[in-house]
């Protein structure tokens, strides 16, 4: 049995957002109590090549909206992090009421910064509530660093995914 609480499954361009509803609907239809996020994103529209992002709360269902239109010909991060703010308040409520699991879409830029889901997954390990995310290679180095050794890292396979948040559950219970 594993004592890891927190994991993050590698990935670079597999759709690891496919992979992750799978899990939560898994896990969701063993009637555990999975909260947190999954990513979806829009149609690329106008001269800005970016397409609009959203995160969707499993527990409720609520979207929030978390990318911002920069303009036309924009390049550059459009993270809202208002949107981000707003989404992780919604996911520590949800954490309070009671949570077997915590799927974020990703540790990635902010994360690594020190913002985004940081202070999020913090809660939810001091909680007892596991975490699982995502990370790409860019943010590889970021992730080790944060985990300081008491993170794992998973494959793209929804089995291992859900044998791992199994294991991670009942440690959790059995606390």
């Amino acid at each position: 049995m594993t004592d890891i609480q927190l994991a993050a499954i590698r990935f670079e361009t597999d759709d690891v957002d496919a992979l992750l509803r799978d899990v939560a609907a898994a896990l969701t239809a063993e009637r555990l109590a999975v909260r947190g996020v999954l990513q979806s994103r829009g149609q690329v529209s106008g001269d800005c090549h970016c397409a609009d992002m959203d995160l969707t709360s499993i527990g409720t269902g609520q979207v929030f909206r978390i990318s911002q239109p920069l303009g036309n010909g924009s390049r550059g991060c459009r993270l809202d992090p208002g949107a981000l703010a707003e989404c992780s308040a919604h996911l520590e409520a949800e954490l309070a009421a009671g949570a077997d699991l915590l799927i974020l879409n990703r540790f990635g830029r902010g994360e690594s910064e020190g913002r985004g889901f940081r202070d999020l997954i913090f809660t939810a390990l001091a909680r007892g509530v596991p975490v699982l995310t995502a990370v790409r290679p860019t943010y590889a180095d970021a992730w080790a660093a944060f985990g300081g050794g008491a993170a794992t890292d998973l494959p793209m396979h929804r089995d291992a995914v859900c044998d791992w948040a199994h294991r991670a559950m009942a440690v959790r219970h059995a606390a």
